[in-house]
């Protein structure tokens, strides 16, 4: 389970921007992880069982959030994707204006 659980943890890295996979890799409660959070013009922030922490690695800009759509790919009507091999989803929260 653990070995699944570990590839699981990778393929959600793997979409994430080199600056910001480094310092969730770095992080001591990383087998922690539950969700990362990149909103346009802020700190990234990961979320761990039991705390969120935002990331001081600089604000969330649009080359990131870019890398990390051409990694997962199409978003369906919902606003979601998947990864692919995992239960691992991707959602969007788009700005209405």
């Amino acid at each position: 389970m653990i070995q699944k659980t570990d590839t699981d943890l990778k393929a959600l890295i793997d979409v994430i921007p080199a600056r910001i996979k480094d310092a969730l890799l770095s992080h001591p409660n990383i087998d922690e992880l539950l969700e990362v959070v990149l909103d346009l013009g802020r700190h990234p922030e990961a979320r761990f069982l039991g705390e969120n922490e935002l990331l001081d690695i600089g604000e969330v800009a649009d080359v990131d959030i870019d890398f990390a759509i051409g990694k997962v790919g199409m978003f369906g009507a919902d606003n979601r994707a998947g990864i692919e091999r995992t239960l691992h989803r991707i959602s969007a929260i788009r700005n209405r204006s």
